[in-house]
């Protein structure tokens, strides 16, 4: 079966219920694009961090393609296609964008004692990365450093990296965090189109409900640690309570 799914998902810090029996599928469909959104405090980072292995549940399961992965380390979890992208973006700063996309598809082929330079065995790894230099059009700052990148590079980049994991599944906090109303619709974009000719299922956490409604295939709306339901972006304007939360919309 290909899918992710959580299973009962309960995790409490203290006294705070911070996911509460959360049961949900991503990838029901191939390049699926799944929205999770919900006021602040609603659980959805504990969720993604639930799932990529960097919060261990206190009840409940995590279900990769039929296997069971809750006790897999995040890595683990990434060599199995499981990747996750940060709200605040993650680069290696004094390397260029070229040397960030070689370091990540490196990693995907377990061969990063090679960072340095390619030996002749290492021209796919090389082709890959001219690959996603096209695809995320980052030719231009190939040899730019990160740091001096503007933040919609920086975003892009970080994706581009993301994708170079070679992921089935792709979680993502925030993409457009930060990013110039101008620039948001072109990283969201971009994400979407890749996503679709890879086959890759994104879940993203999401605050701009413009976003989630024109690039949405469903949308998974969490309050208080429990999923609120789930449907298709229309429920954003039909469900007058998760405006309500959502929004502050009293109808």
């Amino acid at each position: 079966m290909t899918m992710l799914e959580a299973k009962n998902l309960h995790k409490t810090f203290g006294k705070v219920l911070a996911t509460d029996d959360i049961s949900v599928e991503f990838g029901r469909e191939p390049g699926e694009m799944v929205f999770i959104v919900g006021p602040n405090g609603a659980g959805k980072t504990t969720l993604v961090n639930l799932l990529t292995g960097r919060l261990e549940p206190d009840q409940g399961r995590v279900v990769l393609d039929g296997e069971d992965v809750t006790s897999e380390s995040p890595d683990e979890r990434v060599h199995d296609g499981l990747v996750r992208s940060f709200q605040v973006v993650r680069l290696f700063e004094e390397m260029t964008v070229r040397e960030n996309l070689r370091t990540a598809v490196l990693s995907r082929e377990r061969l990063t004692s090679s960072l340095a330079s390619l030996s002749e065995d290492h021209e796919e790894v090389e082709a890959t990365v001219d690959g996603l230099l096209a695809r995320f059009n980052l030719d231009d700052v190939a040899d730019a450093v990160a740091e001096e990148l503007p933040h919609g590079n920086r975003k892009l980049l970080d994706v581009a990296m993301s994708f170079g994991l070679d992921p089935e599944y792709l979680l993502l906090d925030e993409p457009t965090a930060g990013v110039s109303t101008s620039e948001k619709e072109y990283v969201i974009d971009t994400i979407a189109e890749v996503g679709k000719e890879r086959g890759v299922t994104t879940v993203t956490i999401e605050h701009d409900m413009d976003i989630v409604s024109e690039y949405a295939d469903r949308v998974i709306a969490l309050h208080r640690g429990q999923v609120h339901g789930e449907g298709p972006p229309s429920m954003l304007e039909t469900d007058q309570e998760l405006r309500r939360l959502l929004l502050g919309v009293e109808e």
